[in-house]
């Protein structure tokens, strides 16, 4: 199985976050009734994982997202999103 790719590997900024994930983490569905994931974005996010992504897929031919919809940060309530690729 090749190593995994991250966007650190190509030198932007990979600290991605959003404003919110739904399903939020207190729905009562299961992973297998779920139908959809959503993020939310601020403008200044959105742009950040344009630029992220666009960088990244100079190099990669496919991108894995994944949201941390448990991982909350404190100071402002963000949520942490990584862009990887497995080519």
């Amino acid at each position: 199985m090749p190593k995994r790719k991250t966007a650190s590997s190509i030198g932007v900024d990979t600290n991605v976050r959003c404003e919110r994930i739904y399903p939020t983490e207190g729905t009562r569905k299961t992973i297998d009734e779920l139908q959809s994931v959503g993020i939310k974005l601020s403008k200044e996010q959105a742009i950040h994982l344009a630029r992220v992504l666009l960088a990244v897929t100079q190099d990669w031919n496919s991108v894995d997202i994944t949201a941390y919809r448990f991982d909350q940060r404190k100071s402002d309530g963000s949520y942490r999103l990584t862009i990887t690729s497995q080519d």
